[in-house]
């Protein structure tokens, strides 16, 4: 390297300070004496100093102090998911999963989030949503998803089955929106919500989906039935879910419900819409309740006979009663709604006038003999007898809280109780509608091709055009073609198989039949 002032190459060293310096105009040159300090596995050692300890470098080596720090990472995080108790285990499969190497870094912590939740999920006694987990480990959800699935793939698992109900409960008493609520309501909000997620288990509203966002329908809507101030934002932001999710499990919960009041045959029924499902889910909830309590009489052979109508009359007759209504699943005698859905008992299940109806006269007839019987005392002033059945009885007294449906029960137990409906998965739902609309499409792309190649042939205007269930209407397409039309043309001129085109996988059809 030639001298930077005078670019000379005769150089000399100084005796006392090792320094080179140009021989012709004694310039001092910079990092000729430098020396690499380069760290061995023992830890960084310096030209004059040890860094670490005076001696042979730090007190742990590489590998123990990863060791060390992954121990103090894993009880941490065991610690705020409340998993004291299991970290002897959760640190054994993880030096399983490592060979005993462990690790550190973002992606341990990660490891450490899904052993936690197999461990849970193994044992199958207690309840730890991801959604949590990924709060505490601080990673995304999708993330700790696919570290689960390697992990118990890896350690070949068999994982019991989620408890929906513990997890309810779960949220519903650690939830600060319910802290100030009196203590009898919140049993009460409790039960009914554990009730309503046996219905979504039967419903398959949870199937191939979160828990977490039903589990936050379920309790906004039970809070709402009851009287309890609190909005479904507050409880998605509290469970870390996202809003959208649970507004469209909120909806799919009043859907089913509304339906259930249809198959139940209720009277006021075709009153009953999604966005007034609350003001009468008080006795819907109860009737479903008792409707899950009854026995169900053996006909002929293997046979069931079962009856779904009601005798309105005398449902009036038996809440005007003063009689106290016992609920037991287990004893042999039921109560006074239960009775309303066996078969061959005294009170058929039947509207009183034969005809699915029954009018206003004839439910204030019934309520004024009651009256006349002396069976119901009539408060003082009360001169209006044509008041809503609703007003005279309260939605809490259909409500009894005995069924087994309160509880957490199997799958195989909760789709054999009857709750009034028996409901198809809704993707199986949507999937069965996508269908019959691409079916729709291929015949109308098929007049469509056939119009071209032959226009002596008359065709209508509307056997070419589609309706389409919109949002917010109805609207007619005829020349307004979308992208999915042109692509089903496309595959009907290639010849493929309706069938095919069907099943909706559009980008595999085209890659073999017409850009192959």
């Amino acid at each position: 390297m030639p001298c930077k002032r005078c670019s000379g190459s005769n150089f000399l060293r100084d005796e006392n300070t090792g320094n080179s310096f140009c021989a012709d105009c004694g310039t001092l040159q910079e990092y000729d004496n430098y020396e690499a300090q380069l760290g061995g596995i023992k830890g960084p050692e310096g030209t004059y100093i040890r860094v670490g300890t005076s001696g042979v470098g730090s007190v742990l080596a590489y590998r123990e102090k990863k060791i060390f720090e992954a121990n103090n990472s894993i009880e941490e995080i065991t610690e705020r998911l409340n998993l004291g108790t299991k970290t002897d285990e959760i640190k054994r499969m993880i030096s399983k999963i490592t060979d005993g190497e462990f690790g550190e870094g973002e992606w341990f912590s990660i490891l450490i989030g899904a052993c936690c939740y197999a461990v849970i999920r193994k044992e199958g006694k207690g309840v730890l949503p991801m959604e949590e987990i990924a709060v505490a480990v601080g990673c995304d959800l999708h993330q700790l998803g696919s570290m689960i699935k390697r992990v118990v793939e890896h350690l070949e698992l068999k994982l019991q089955e989620f408890d929906l109900v513990g997890l309810f409960t779960k949220t519903a008493t650690n939830s600060s929106r319910l802290m100030d609520v009196d203590r009898g309501k919140k049993e009460r909000v409790i039960k009914q919500g554990v009730f309503l997620m046996n219905c979504s288990l039967k419903w398959f509203l949870s199937t191939g989906r979160r828990p977490l966002p039903l589990v936050v329908a379920v309790l906004a809507f039970v809070c709402q039935v009851n009287g309890v101030s609190v909005k479904v934002d507050a409880l998605a932001k509290d469970a870390h879910v996202s809003l959208t999710t649970c507004k469209k499990r909120y909806k799919e919960l009043s859907e089913k419900l509304v339906n259930s009041a249809q198959e139940l045959r209720l009277p006021w029924a075709k009153d009953i819409t999604v966005k007034n499902v609350v003001k009468y889910s008080g006795t819907l909830i109860g009737l479903m309740e008792a409707k899950s309590m009854r026995k169900r009489i053996q006909g002929e052979g293997n046979e069931l006979v079962t009856s779904d109508a009601f005798c309105l009359e005398d449902i009036v007759r038996d809440c005007l009663s003063k009689d106290v209504y016992c609920y037991d699943d287990n004893d042999g005698g039921q109560d006074h709604l239960s009775r309303y859905f066996d078969a061959g008992g005294e009170s058929q299940l039947s509207l009183c006038n034969g005809n699915d109806k029954i009018s206003e006269k004839q439910l204030t007839t019934t309520v004024n003999g009651e009256f006349e019987d002396g069976r119901v005392e009539r408060s003082e002033g009360d001169n209006n007898i044509r008041r809503s059945f609703f007003q005279m009885v309260s939605s809490e007294d259909w409500w009894k809280g005995k069924s087994k449906l309160c509880q957490r029960l199997s799958l195989k137990e909760v789709l054999e109780k009857d709750v009034g409906l028996d409901a198809l998965p809704p993707s199986y739902i949507k999937g069965c509608a996508a269908v019959e609309r691409r079916r729709a499409k291929i015949k109308a792309a098929k007049l469509r091709i056939n119009a071209i190649q032959h226009p002596s042939d008359i065709v209508g205007g509307s056997e070419l055009s589609l309706e389409v269930e919109h949002s917010k209407k109805k609207r007619k397409i005829g020349s307004e073609i979308d992208w999915e039309d042109l692509v089903i043309q496309t595959l009907v001129l290639h010849d493929v198989n309706d069938q095919e085109i069907e099943k909706g996988h559009y980008r595999t059809l085209l890659e073999l039949h017409v850009f192959n």
